[in-house]
């Protein structure tokens, strides 16, 4: 039996190492084919790969092989210098083993005799040496750069968003490595094969697929339950990834998806935990040193305040609370912020950390604001609410902040606010808002704006009203606003004061429909007005 005429030195090597294999000679050469291992000079045939123990290494020795043509000429331990006056175009290798030259020699032989047998036994081999790093707590990271190692190219190891939880680069890839990154983080990049996650789980093929900059990459889905929770790339220069690319691919996503599963499993155990403490706080079921000895065994920083989130759908068919509970961690993860997540009925719930001094919690508005943005990019028409508390801080505090959201997420959802809602930025909707159940409220709205309300018509003059004050009484840029003429404006502000018979040159007067009017449009929205 004779090897294959397409198997190289390269191929030979990646194949039967997991050692890294030292070129002192002609690696310009690493494709040229071999037919046989030897251990003997005298017997070498032109192709042949000699066994040479160091001891055996001589310019005389290395001259001989060179005139048979051998292949090449590998040094079975860590030699990093040859005599001079190597011979022009002999390859010579060194590999760091730990296996004598016999044993080698049945290895290679091996692999050139039966390619296939040789495949499954590395793919073992990499498959185990992958799960002893995960078992050892590398995690992914460990396990790219481990990947990148085996097969000498980048690693990419993304999530089911194409957000990167891995990667590493190569050092011939290390210039383009930024740019890889970005253009893999674009769900237009990822195959048409492979975008179906369901499908992509239950094929779990390996797509080649060409990239810019004379680069190729092999992605394969990392599947957990039989649906593509992520997915792994390996990049390297066109024409020059091989078989053994082909099982680290296969066999590192194998082993990537193990880890996810674990994380994931460590995750919900830790997302019950954080639902326990939010729940046992906001019920106030804990003594405050029982709360501060939990809180800290979390891991959560006490010496910083703490904000309230509250996020809930807005559509009569929305998205499952479990969606809503991804986008949310996403952005989470995305912005590196310590932040409680848990769901609490239709709503999921956050209490984000933000820095004591701050007088204003932007970085919890801002999360708020990217979960809404990123709702409205994947659930066009079910868009999501986001009401924001005041900052609590110490525990005590947690469940007023808790009740402020809540209220500010109500009239998030009654005004259909595309932004999150800021608490003390209800301002006098606050108040109303205690007193919505008082008969005395509807009484004071229908008092002062009822005669508009049953006028023919009086929608739109209330809509002129509303924008009248909302440009402290300007005519013309209310005109503006409208898209109507200053006349037209003057003529529906007459029509007002002849229907309702107020004067809207009275201070105490503008106040007054100023608040009936907050009260139509707090209560208009309950009322489906």
């Amino acid at each position: 039996m004779t090897a294959s005429a397409s198997f190289t030195l390269k191929d030979l090597f990646r194949l039967a190492f997991s050692e890294p294999v030292t070129w002192l000679a002609g690696e310009a050469k690493a494709k040229c084919t071999i037919n046989w291992v030897i251990f003997s000079v005298e017997e070498a045939q032109p192709g042949d790969l000699l066994i040479l123990p160091a001891a055996h290494l001589s310019l005389k020795t290395l001259a001989q092989a060179h005139k048979r043509r051998v292949a090449a000429v590998l040094v079975p331990s860590s030699v990093s210098v040859l005599p001079e006056a190597v011979p022009d175009g002999l390859n010579v290798v060194a590999v760091s083993s730990q296996q004598d030259a016999r044993t080698i020699q049945r290895l290679l032989l091996t692999v050139l005799i039966n390619q296939r047998a040789a495949l499954t036994e590395r793919g073992t081999r990499i498959h185990v040496q992958l799960s002893q790093l995960a078992a050892e707590g590398e995690g992914l990271a460990g396990l790219a750069r481990a990947m990148a190692d085996m097969s000498g190219w980048g690693i990419v190891v993304q999530d089911k968003r194409l957000s990167v939880l891995a990667e590493h680069a190569s050092p011939p890839l290390a210039a383009l490595w930024e740019d890889v990154l970005k253009q893999l983080s674009n769900v237009d990049s990822l195959p048409e094969l492979l975008r179906d996650r369901k499908q992509a789980g239950r094929r779990a093929v390996i797509v080649t697929q060409d990239l810019p900059d004379n680069l190729v990459r092999l992605v394969t889905p990392i599947t957990v339950g039989g649906i593509a929770r992520g997915y792994l790339s390996l990049i390297g220069p066109t024409g020059e990834l091989d078989a053994l690319d082909q099982l680290v691919a296969e066999q590192g996503a194998s082993v990537c998806a193990v880890e996810m599963a674990r994380n994931k499993a460590v995750r919900e155990a830790e997302k019950r935990l954080e639902g326990d403490l939010l729940t046992a706080l906001l019920q106030e079921n804990l003594s405050p040193r029982d709360a501060r000895l939990w809180a800290q065994a979390m891991g959560l920083d006490l010496t910083q305040a703490h904000v309230a989130l509250r996020f809930a759908w807005d559509a009569s068919s929305p998205p499952s609370r479990r969606r809503l509970e991804t986008l949310v961690n996403g952005e989470v993860s995305r912005q590196g912020l310590s932040v409680l997540v848990s769901p609490m009925g239709v709503e999921v719930i956050c209490f984000c950390q933000v820095p004591p001094t701050t007088s204003r919690p932007e970085v919890a508005l801002a999360l708020g604001q990217a979960v809404l943005e990123q709702g409205v990019c994947e659930y066009a028409d079910s868009p999501a609410r986001c009401g924001v508390g005041t900052l609590a801080s110490d525990l005590s505090d947690w469940g007023t902040s808790f009740r402020q959201a809540g209220q500010a997420l109500e009239m998030a959802r009654r005004f259909g606010e595309r932004r999150a809602l800021y608490f003390p930025d209800l301002s006098v909707y606050r108040l109303l808002l205690q007193l919505e159940h008082n008969p005395e409220l509807m009484a004071f709205q229908e008092e002062i704006l009822g005669p508009l309300l049953a006028y023919e018509g009086g929608r739109e003059l209330i809509s002129t009203l509303e924008a009248y004050f909302e440009h402290n009484s300007n005519l013309t840029q209310t005109a503006e606003a409208l898209f109507v003429h200053r006349n037209t404006l003057i003529y529906r502000m007459e029509r007002i004061a002849k229907i309702t018979n107020l004067d809207l040159d009275k201070p105490e007067t503008r106040l007054t429909v100023q608040l009936a009017l907050h009260i139509y449009r707090m209560m208009g929205n309950v009322r489906g007005q």
